[in-house]
């Protein structure tokens, strides 16, 4: 079995924090650690080390390797360029299929919060133990906690397996990011799930299915399989990487595919999307204002705020998101939090790349 980190992530939604350098990741957004870190130490206890594999950007390399000194240097790959997460799958199925032709891996992003570690590990045991068994693509469901129009969603049909308590059902259909009132009628139909984007397959069912219905990016793919085990696979990597077809596995292949299965996953998932979500993770004042950092608060109502270098103090305003660093402050309400990328588009227009 093998684990495979998604780490390409920009994070632009945490900006002033997060950078084109470091990005939402590679920051302790939660926790001393990195996001990556504590999504690699999660896993400690399903798998060895040797078989965790991370994919980034490149221009996190040295961040990356110095966070993660105790993963092997031949197990981080570098994208030249982002190509959305069907060609980081593909690339990575490759590797593993050339390290084992009869693994399993199991796909993660690394910037995901997880509150229940053992049932995380647990659910994903049971996904690997059915992957072993036939060549289904699994997702992992998150059971809807509120009517949330940020992700998109899987809907269950029949239960089809069972392994212990897990169990596993045939995907309907995949649904995209839906409005208010489409939201609360999936939450009231009961059989719709958070898309967490997290999947477990064998390698060789991944690229079976890549070869069916993207089968421009896998054979692109492939021109990279004579460089796997004889040198020069990065430089390989850099030629062939800006030509790939963009697209994410969920449109390329998932909402394509027959044999996908989804297993509900209840172990407190948190993408933590934005600054908006820290309201559900920081600790909260008598006036709903949740902070990480000094404040007072004076009729302040519902505010969100990092202030770690000086005290930040709010009179009368509410629903406010706050970001102090070192060069830069971000104040926005917090229903505007998912567009604080429209802001980083402004500043590179404008010449302002020292502070992306």
């Amino acid at each position: 079995m093998y684990a495979v980190i998604m780490a390409g992530g920009k994070g632009t939604r945490f900006w002033p924090r997060s950078r084109e350098k470091r990005p939402k990741q590679l920051l302790n957004i939660v926790g001393r650690r990195s996001m990556l870190q504590q999504t690699i130490a999660r896993i400690a206890n399903l798998l060895p080390v040797e078989n965790v594999l991370v994919v980034a950007g490149e221009a996190h390399g040295e961040e990356l390797r110095r966070q993660l000194a105790e993963l092997p240097a031949e197990n981080v790959f570098l994208e030249p360029v982002g190509r959305n997460t069907a060609a980081c799958i593909g690339l990575a199925a490759l590797l593993v299929q050339n390290r084992d032709p009869s693994a399993v891996m199991v796909v993660l992003p690394a910037d995901h919060l997880i509150a229940d570690e053992d049932l995380f590990l647990s659910t994903l045991r049971a996904a690997v133990a059915m992957a072993r068994k036939q060549p289904a693509l699994i997702t992992l469901g998150i059971r809807p906690r509120s009517p949330e129009t940020g992700y998109g969603y899987v809907e269950a049909g029949d239960q089809v397996h069972k392994i212990q308590e897990h169990r596993f059902y045939k995907v309907s259909s995949f649904h995209e990011k839906p409005d208010l009132e489409r939201a609360k009628q999936y939450l009231e139909k009961g059989n719709f799930f958070w898309n967490s984007g997290m999947f477990v397959w064998q390698a060789n069912a991944i690229l079976a299915e890549m070869k069916n219905y993207l089968p421009g990016l896998y054979n692109d793919l492939h021109k990279l399989k004579p460089f796997l085990d004889t040198g020069g696979l990065d430089e390989k990597i850099n030629q062939i990487y800006p030509e790939l077809e963009s697209i994410s596995i969920d449109y390329g292949i998932m909402e394509k595919a027959n044999n996908v299965l989804m297993i509900p996953a209840d172990f407190g998932w948190n993408d933590l999307g934005s600054w908006a979500s820290m309201a559900q993770i920081w600790p909260r004042d008598d006036q709903d204002n949740a902070h990480l950092g000094e404040i007072v608060a004076m009729e302040a109502r519902g505010n969100v705020v990092f202030s770690q270098q000086k005290l930040c103090v709010l009179l009368g305003v509410a629903d406010l998101i706050v970001v102090d660093t070192e060069d830069a402050l971000l104040v926005c309400p917090v229903n505007r939090a998912q567009d604080i990328g429209k802001i980083l588009d402004a500043m590179k227009q404008r010449g302002m790349e020292e502070y992306l």
